[in-house]
């Protein structure tokens, strides 16, 4: 109770040894939180080890823990190494993972604690291990090796050989299960070890496979040759390649593959994957080598008859032939098959079209026709070819059904391909309904088709002579656009004439031009000079088109195309607005230049119109009279 600081501080620290030496506990307790609370005393850190100690005999590893934890920041090395230690062990008491973990990892840091790195390090990594913290487990192992007695270092390696195959991390994996068989030779072994993890991958882990392969049989490939293992997974890895058509690696590893270490139901596949990979290698050599193989040890697989099939492929790119089609008649005969049947079929139509031996590829899309449950694409196909066959040899009669036929089953396709080749056929019969027909169809699914330009002007002329203008204007507009092929000066007319009654007006001006630049027959010319001031009267271009009338009147042609011009003088005066112009022009043809009652009476019409049209009441007293 003194006043005096460091007798106190003494004193109280020696009651506690008191109490300690008599066996006092519960004495004990409170004498050592005295001098723990006594401000500034000396033996604070003794004491508070001391309660840590009482708390940790008794049980209570939370009020130890917190003892241990505040001990653990001692400046004193060995306070604070142990402190740091009994703070991991109390945690673990305590069930508390986390704090656990986290005094165990200040431990295997703690330089006082260089002794027990080992244990320390252990104990953290099969803590993290429980948890699946693979990641942290990889971290404690790598503080280093702090050489543990061979069971313990054993663990250590396993878990972190764990570790690092849950994260994928496969060449550490490898590199540690072989620190695990130089330690355990009695244990599995490392190639044991790795060829599991290889396996393990091939089944689970498609992706990641490869690289485990690779790895195994770089690692193992030549120091264990003849191990069936190895074999084993050279097959693994070659069959993926396959799979993934990478057939140069796969070819590289059948290369080395023994097949009398692996189990021979093997020996087809590999055998067969062979030939494939060559193949698709275009390597000629090896694939007919391993096709010629395959075939001697197989003769009556599936396979055998689908690598024949290859072979006769690969031999008519190389411009054999005679040996391909040897092939293909082989399988042809010997098969039921009827898809298979199609395939052949169609290949050997192939070789045939390329030989131009259109006899025997005619018949063979006869054959091809007769297969069951035949798709569309193919049956349209052969009937075009067909038709093809019978129009190349002048027979339009028979290539048109087939056209039609494979028309109807794919118009996409063989619309713009059948059409223009119906088009000629109707052409030849000189059927102008189903000409008009078939290249309105064709127009409706291939506008860009190039047609002959001859049809179309025959047909739009021919139309035209009907006076079916407006059919027949489209086809001779088309057609006479080709300017490399020149028309006669009939189609420019009857052009002209289809231009002016559907009101082209610019078509008609344009073949009206065409007329006058090559006619030298007088009435001709006048006539072209009527059609062009029709269409420049269509186009508002009076003045040109009067002067074009007068042009034609000059030369003074006779009958119908006289008065057909004098009644277009006024027609053009009506157009421009001038119908007193126009009233004189007709009164003119009607009392001088009408000969039939026909023109009379047209002429006598135009006044009719003209007079109402001018409306003043001498006018309307002169179109009674008219009327009458």
């Amino acid at each position: 109770t003194t006043k005096d600081a460091q007798v106190r501080h003494e004193a109280l620290y020696r009651r506690a040894l008191c109490f300690q030496k008599t066996g006092n506990k519960g004495s004990l307790l409170l004498a050592l939180k005295a001098v723990i609370d006594d401000k500034g005393n000396p033996f604070e850190e003794t004491a508070r080890l001391s309660l840590a100690r009482l708390y940790q005999s008794s049980q209570s590893h939370r009020q130890a823990h917190e003892q241990f934890a505040r001990l653990a920041t001692s400046p004193k090395k060995e306070i604070r190494s142990d402190a740091t230690l009994q703070a991991a062990l109390t945690a673990e008491k305590l069930g508390d993972k986390a704090l656990t973990k986290k005094w165990f990892a200040k431990a295997l840091d703690e330089p006082g604690l260089k002794k027990l790195r080992g244990q320390t390090q252990l104990a953290l990594m099969n803590l993290h291990y429980q948890d699946k913290e693979w990641k942290k487990v990889i971290s404690a192992f790598r503080k280093g090796d702090f050489g543990l007695k061979k069971e313990s270092e054993l663990q250590r390696l396993i878990m972190a050989a764990k570790s690092h195959e849950a994260l994928g991390q496969d060449e550490q994996v490898l590199a540690l299960s072989a620190k695990i068989s130089k330690l355990s030779p009695g244990s599995a072994n490392s190639i044991s070890a790795a060829y599991r993890i290889l396996v393990r991958d091939h089944e689970k882990n498609p992706a990641r496979f490869p690289k485990t392969a690779e790895a195994f049989l770089k690692t193992y490939g030549k120091k264990h040759a003849k191990d069936a293992r190895i074999h084993s997974a050279r097959l693994l890895i070659a069959e993926h390649y396959y799979a993934k058509k990478q057939h140069q690696k796969a070819i590289d590893h059948y290369r080395l593959l023994d097949l009398k270490a692996v189990d021979p139901s093997n020996q087809l596949g590999v055998r067969y994957h062979v030939a494939k990979s060559q193949l698709a290698l275009k390597n000629e050599r090896g694939a007919l080598a391993a096709i010629d193989a395959f075939v001697k040890s197989f003769p009556k697989s599936k396979q055998a008859t689908q690598l024949r099939l290859d072979r006769a492929e690969l031999l008519t790119t190389k411009g054999r032939e005679s040996e391909a089609l040897d092939d293909y008649q082989k399988v042809l005969a010997a098969t039921g098959d009827a898809k298979l049947k199609r395939i052949i079929l169609l290949r050997l139509s192939a070789v045939y079209q390329e030989k131009k031996d259109w006899k025997n590829f005619a018949t063979l899309q006869e054959k091809i026709l007769l297969l069951p449950k035949l798709d569309r694409a193919t049956e349209a196909s052969a009937n075009f070819w067909l038709g093809w066959n019978h129009y190349r040899l002048k027979n339009s009669k028979k290539a048109v059904p087939f056209f039609k036929k494979a028309r109807e089953l794919d118009r996409k396709t063989y619309s713009p391909k059948v059409g223009p080749l119906l088009i000629r056929a109707a052409y030849q019969a000189e059927d102008i309904k189903l000409l008009e027909k078939e290249i309105n169809d064709l127009r409706r699914v291939s506008k860009s088709t190039k047609l002959p330009s001859p049809i179309l002007t025959w047909l739009g002329a021919t139309l035209s002579k009907e006076g079916q203008h407006q059919r027949a204007w489209p086809f001779l507009n088309e057609g006479l656009k080709d300017e490399s092929k020149p028309a006669a000066k009939l189609i420019w007319k009857l052009f002209a004439i289809s231009s002016l009654e559907t009101q082209n007006y610019k078509s008609a001006l344009m073949a009206a031009d065409k007329l006058l630049a090559t006619e030298e027959n007088a009435y001709r010319k006048a006539e072209a000079l009527y059609f062009k001031s029709r269409a420049l009267t269509g186009l508002k271009k009076y003045v040109e088109a009067r002067e074009a009338t007068s042009d034609a009147l000059k030369i003074r042609p006779q009958g119908e195309l006289d008065v057909q011009l004098r009644m277009h003088a006024g027609d053009i005066d009506i157009a421009d607005d001038k119908p007193q112009e126009a009233l004189r022009h007709y009164v003119i043809v009607e009392s001088l230049y009408a000969k039939s009652a026909k023109q009379k009476k047209a002429a006598k019409a135009k006044i009719i119109s003209t007079l109402r049209a001018i409306g003043t009441p001498e006018a309307l007293q002169k179109l009674k009279d008219y009327q009458k």
